[in-house]
């Protein structure tokens, strides 16, 4: 008798601890990493000569000032395969967000693909054309007249992005954390803007 009370009070509380986390578990956890995340944050602290050199080039500079990353949907590369951004963390990434349709993005593209061979394994960089109306053979021809590289073969045809207008380009940190939102198009090969990138690269050591 008194073993099976014994097993019943553990039953009990077994249940009652297994309760207890199932409904106080996920609001800890989420609190737990949210703070770990906001501890891994650490944006450069930029020069401000530098930083408003680099940042004329563009409409608008949005500077971070907590930890945030870049919407969670998954984008194709022009194979097929699905991608997301934390596949790229490692190192800082700049995303490019264009279009096929967007002249100034077009207009940049080569600018980028210097920068992308000219910082290859510092910074990575990727493009990601908005294209709801366009197939990946077609990007894919786009590219290839323009004889642009791998960097710009991503694709996205959903919404969700939060991206106010064509061309943005996103730095993010080796965590994937937002740092900087440049909007409007800019020569990424100009001295200013490898001074900028020099910089970031030296504060991020």
């Amino acid at each position: 008798m008194q073993n099976k009370s014994l097993f019943a009070l553990l039953i009990f509380v077994l249940f009652s601890a297994t309760a207890s986390i199932g409904y106080y578990g996920p609001p800890l956890w989420k609190a737990y990493f949210a703070e770990k995340d906001a501890a891994s944050f650490n944006p450069p602290s930029m020069p401000q000569l530098r930083f408003d050199a680099f940042a004329t080039n563009f409409s608008q500079v949005l500077v971070a000032n907590e930890p945030k990353t870049l919407p969670d949907v998954p984008f194709l590369d022009l194979k097929g395969k699905e991608h997301r951004f934390d596949d790229f963390r490692g190192m800082p990434l700049l995303v490019n967000f264009w279009a096929t349709w967007c002249l100034p993005c077009v207009v940049e593209l080569p600018s980028l693909q210097r920068f992308a061979n000219h910082y290859k394994g510092r910074i990575a960089v990727i493009g990601v054309a908005l294209e709801p109306q366009k197939t990946a053979p077609e990007i894919a021809r786009f590219l290839e007249i323009r004889e642009m590289g791998d960097f710009a073969g991503y694709y996205y045809n959903g919404t969700g992005m939060d991206v106010r207008g064509l061309p943005t380009s996103v730095l993010l940190d080796e965590n994937g954390h937002i740092l900087y939102r440049f909007e409007g198009e800019a020569d990424w090969a100009a001295p200013e803007a490898q001074a900028f990138f020099d910089t970031f690269l030296l504060l991020k050591r």
